[in-house]
């Protein structure tokens, strides 16, 4: 069996490593030991804060914020190799930020359009968009995500745009929502419920083309 090593066990680190660990070893670096070892022990993974245990892998997943990768880069330099993957799923790093170590191993990224925290507590299914060069590489790239959700090929820049467009209108969505409720005296308390339950699953039933009576009124007043 192969072996993934994930850089980061935050949100989208974990989820893609309860997703992926039946068909790979997986090893978890984190300087935060306690939350990556419960999470190694819970997918019978290794975990640890060396990153000299990343030349154990066959691939490298980065799950970090766009902010700390430059300089974890310089950290893991010394231990990767030309056989190896580096997978960068970071929606605000592109690969320019990756120069440094591009005759060090194989690129590749793998951006995903999906919330991680929803994803994990719904079982909703991402898209993930890869972007290689390499066709050998794009295919092992593509069998490692086919695990977590439907898979496309493009230009990861349009990840950002997506993800960065669809948060800015939900948090929009959100404040006006808190805004209406708050005008007709609503407790505060039922403002989570209107906006999980209601707006959260009217949105979904629009996206799936699966919309009620009800919500199909609405559309006909809105346009």
């Amino acid at each position: 069996m192969e072996t993934v090593a994930i850089i980061g066990a935050g949100r989208m680190g974990s989820f893609i490593a309860r997703k992926i660990s039946p068909n790979y070893n997986i090893i978890l670096v984190d300087k935060n030991l306690r939350q990556c070892g419960s999470l190694a022990k819970e997918i019978k993974g290794l975990a640890t804060s060396e990153y000299s245990m990343l030349s154990f892998s066959n691939y490298i997943i980065v799950a970090l914020p766009a902010n700390v990768i430059p300089e974890i880069l310089k950290e893991i330099k010394p231990f990767i190799t030309k056989e190896q993957i580096l997978i960068n799923i970071s929606t605000d790093t592109e690969k320019s930020v990756f120069e440094p170590i591009k005759s060090l191993c194989k690129l590749a990224s793998a951006k995903i359009i999906g919330h991680a925290q929803h994803m994990a507590a719904t079982g909703e299914l991402p898209l993930i968009l890869i972007d290689v060069d390499d066709f050998d590489t794009c295919n092992k790239v593509a069998e490692i995500f086919s695990k977590i959700g439907c898979i496309c090929y493009g230009d990861e820049s349009i990840v950002k745009k997506i993800n960065n467009i669809a948060s800015e209108e939900g948090i929009k969505a959100a404040l006006n929502i808190k805004k209406r409720l708050e005008e007709i005296n609503v407790p505060l308390e039922y403002l989570s419920f209107a906006i999980r339950n209601v707006a959260c699953g009217t949105m979904n039933a629009y996206a799936i083309g699966d919309m009620g009576s009800f919500a199909q009124k609405i559309i006909e007043n809105l346009e």
